[in-house]
């Protein structure tokens, strides 16, 4: 499989749009927020600075956030794993290091 390219704009669009976080852009930061049952996840966190296509560090690093591998976060992005099952990956993972 080809190498993603995966745009700032595009993981906005996904943290916002497919998953329905909640964007707060008022700090140093922009994070990104998720209800799930009942209560509040930080699920994304992005540098005022980034700007265009994101390399591969800042790729892993919004993939840690979700527990999930790098490969797995570019899928759920670009639309081949659907949010529901990237949620229960997340879930899982996350129960399983606390």
């Amino acid at each position: 499989m080809p190498k993603v390219r995966l745009k700032v704009s595009d993981v906005e669009q996904a943290y916002t749009g497919k998953m329905e976080a909640i964007k707060d852009d008022s700090g140093d930061h922009i994070y990104y927020y998720l209800e799930y049952k009942g209560s509040e996840y930080t699920v994304g966190k992005l540098s005022h600075s980034w700007k265009g296509t994101l390399n591969d560090t800042q790729i892993l690093m919004l993939a840690r956030k979700l527990h999930l591998q790098k490969r797995e976060f570019e899928l759920w992005v670009i639309c081949d794993i659907e949010t529901p099952d990237m949620i229960q990956i997340w879930q899982n993972r996350r129960q399983s290091t606390n």
